[in-house]
């Protein structure tokens, strides 16, 4: 198998806007009250491209994308597998759960982002 992936403009958008949505997420001052973690930026953009360019992979290869509701499918998709591999953790206390959903509800929004940016950007 033979990976080939373009880059484009549409790929650093998508990078961009899903560091927006995690600076969001994750502010001091959110809506929820919970500051749950510290992001690094410079490993966060690294991560952030890695995951772009995965998602790209998929998209040009097994997963057509016509429109944002399978940029969404995509994304719970995305999110299932990171819910699978991070749920078999150890519970520490009555907070772990709910702060897991978060975290897993973040990865499921930073790859809508993601997906969207790479649909409707493609041709820039």
């Amino acid at each position: 198998m033979e990976i080939k992936i373009h880059f484009n403009v549409a790929m650093v958008i998508a990078v961009v806007l899903a560091e927006a949505v995690s600076m969001l997420w994750y502010a001091h001052n959110s809506p929820w009250g919970h500051r749950i973690g510290e992001r690094y930026l410079l490993s966060a953009l690294i991560c952030d491209a890695g995951l772009v360019v995965m998602i790209k992979f998929i998209i040009e290869n097994h997963w057509s994308l016509r429109t944002w509701e399978d940029a969404l499918f995509l994304s719970v998709w995305v999110a299932l597998l990171y819910f699978c591999l991070e749920g078999p953790h150890s519970i520490h206390n009555a907070n772990s759960f709910s702060r897991f959903f978060f975290h897993a509800l973040h990865k499921l929004s930073v790859a809508f982002v993601m997906c969207w940016a790479l649909l409707y950007f493609k041709d820039y």
